[in-house]
């Protein structure tokens, strides 16, 4: 699903230095040409297209997540319990959060089973219009300055920060609006898994005709690894917790109907296997990551 739209009109959009580590940092190309270029980062290793948009991202997706609205929450219950287990928070009326790109509301529907203060922000209309059907409680916009300083216990971005075109700018606003010891909860596709691995291998092979990464620009524009949470380390936020997860299979399975036609047939074929490989191995196509903000920092 992509839900956050980028606050430009301009198109094609393209960036040629990593947007984490800055402009000393030029991306070195990592594919054979094709379409679009993808480039990495010297430093991090953060992968990025370029161009990054090419035009206004749009929300899609929304069958598959209605269709697995049960198995979705499921989910997010061993996240959110995952999270005040790492934490230490207690799961209280009190405990403010935040969800990004809260999407259909799934997330803000555990919280309030569990007792916990949420809410929301999203940019597409028709998803805040379903999240709100019951009762008013995501706001449509992004993460910005109608948000107070040292405002959230928590803030949460699941399969968001990977679409927005400039992660930095996300990332300083979080630690602005998260309470000194406040964490961040990220999921994200990374490198470090099977489905990359095997990407790799079968663009290399074919010298950019398969293209296997789930990357194009105005979709998945970013794709993280350990190395760039690591890099992410210093006087502003602090590791707590770094694993491996998988997405639910009905959510991939039915997600790989939009793989571009020429691909569509192999990466079917070969996704059931895959799949349960790098449950087996540990080496799933999501990393899930929990940044807690320094205490010893301000604003």
């Amino acid at each position: 699903m992509v839900s956050q739209s980028a606050n430009t009109d301009v198109w094609p959009c393209s960036q040629e230095y990593c947007d984490l580590c800055g402009d000393r940092y030029q991306g070195v190309p990592y594919s054979p040409s094709g379409r679009f270029q993808i480039l990495k980062c010297p430093r991090c290793g953060l992968l990025w297209t370029s161009p990054l948009l090419t035009h206004k991202p749009i929300f899609v997706g929304e069958e598959v997540y209605l269709e697995n609205a049960d198995k979705q929450k499921e989910r997010f219950r061993e996240q959110v319990r995952l999270f005040l287990r790492i934490t230490g928070l207690p799961a209280l009326p009190g405990l403010r959060v935040l969800e990004v790109g809260s999407g259909l509301g799934f997330f803000l529907d555990v919280c309030e089973e569990l007792g916990i203060g949420a809410e929301g922000c999203d940019t597409a209309p028709q998803a805040v219009a379903y999240a709100n059907r019951n009762r008013r409680r995501v706001r449509e916009g992004t993460l910005d300055a109608q948000y107070q300083h040292e405002a959230f216990d928590a803030v949460f971005a699941f399969n968001l920060i990977e679409h927005l075109p400039h992660p930095s700018a996300f990332l300083r606003e979080v630690h602005r609006v998260l309470k000194p010891d406040g964490t961040l909860v990220l999921e994200t596709p990374t490198q470090d898994s099977l489905f990359h691995r095997l990407g790799r291998l079968g663009d290399l092979c074919s010298r950019g005709a398969l293209r296997l990464y789930g990357m194009g620009p105005s979709g998945h524009i970013y794709k993280f690894c350990g190395k760039t949470f690591r890099s992410l380390l210093n006087s502003k936020f602090e590791l707590l917790y770094e694993k491996n997860v998988g997405s639910p299979w009905c959510e991939i399975w039915g997600n790989s109907s939009r793989v571009r036609l020429q691909n569509r047939r192999l990466y079917r074929l070969a996704l059931p296997l895959a799949y349960s490989i790098a449950g087996v191995i540990g080496q799933e196509n999501r990393t899930m990551v929990m940044l807690r903000k320094c205490s010893s920092t301000m604003g």
